[in-house]
């Protein structure tokens, strides 16, 4: 009789501490469940826009624009795409920066035979007037095929307000229109542009970016002329990712040729 009592005790910790380990895995599985749940909800919005990102279209381009990001470009392989029939490469940024690859690149893409042009990274607090000169200085008129391009961004204009930034910018403009006979093609993000910009700079020739296949639409009517489509381009003779522009609008080469 005392072993058979003994055994019963045995066997009643046995399925207590069974039930306890139970109890504690149903707790650890609830509270990890829980955190699946809260980690799930926090990260929703970006899950869901990675989900319904437009696919990037290929082919169809007819130019790129590059700088120092590209490194090394042999322009003489570049050339050889039948696609490209135009090329725009960064020459100044602000009042006082020149891309250090601006004078080799746009020597060799026109030695290559491929038709060049150059743009300005556009700050909106410095000087409209320190900004065109140092462009000029870099940028001789008849050296270049294209219409000369002011690129204007939020990374280069962070906090200014509208009225400023288009002030500033209109200024540059105007002095770029008497150097070189022609207001510049004016480049843009899509939203930037049509937060800060649009409508009064739709009359300019308009360079939009927006990445995908869902195309720019100007806030306030007009058209653009010239789609950066994508970023993540590909194309021999650049090692890495190229911007990918196309034509728009019945827009040719003839229009934006200096």
């Amino acid at each position: 009789m005392p072993q058979r009592k003994k055994t019963r005790r045995t066997a009643s910790v046995r399925k207590r501490r069974q039930r306890k380990n139970n109890l504690r895995s149903l707790r650890r599985g609830m509270i990890t469940l829980a955190l699946f749940v809260i980690i799930g909800y926090l990260c929703y919005p970006w899950v869901k826009s990675l989900l319904h990102q437009d696919p990037l279209p290929t082919g169809d381009y007819q130019g790129i624009d590059v700088s120092k990001h590209q490194g090394t470009i042999h322009w003489q392989v570049v050339a050889r795409d039948k696609n490209i029939q135009f090329v725009y490469i960064k020459a100044t940024e602000g009042a006082s920066v020149v891309d250090k690859r601006y004078v080799r690149n746009f020597r060799e893409a026109r030695e290559a035979g491929l038709k060049v042009g150059s743009y300005h990274f556009f700050r909106g607090y410095k000087s409209p007037e320190e900004q065109f000169t140092l462009f000029r200085r870099y940028v001789k008129k008849e050296e270049q095929d294209l219409l000369p391009m002011v690129d204007v961004e939020e990374l280069g204009n962070r906090h200014i307000d509208r009225k400023r930034l288009q002030s500033s910018l209109s200024q540059f403009m105007e002095l770029i229109k008497k150097e070189y006979g022609h207001y510049p093609l004016l480049y843009s993000q899509y939203h930037f542009y049509n937060q800060m910009l649009a409508p009064e700079f739709n009359k300019y020739y308009i360079f939009m970016a927006r990445y995908g296949n869902r195309e720019p639409h100007l806030k306030g009517g007009g058209k653009y002329n010239v789609w950066q489509y994508t970023e993540k381009g590909k194309i021999e003779g650049i090692k890495g990712y190229v911007d990918l522009d196309r034509f728009a609008n019945g827009t040719t080469l003839r229009d934006i040729s200096l």
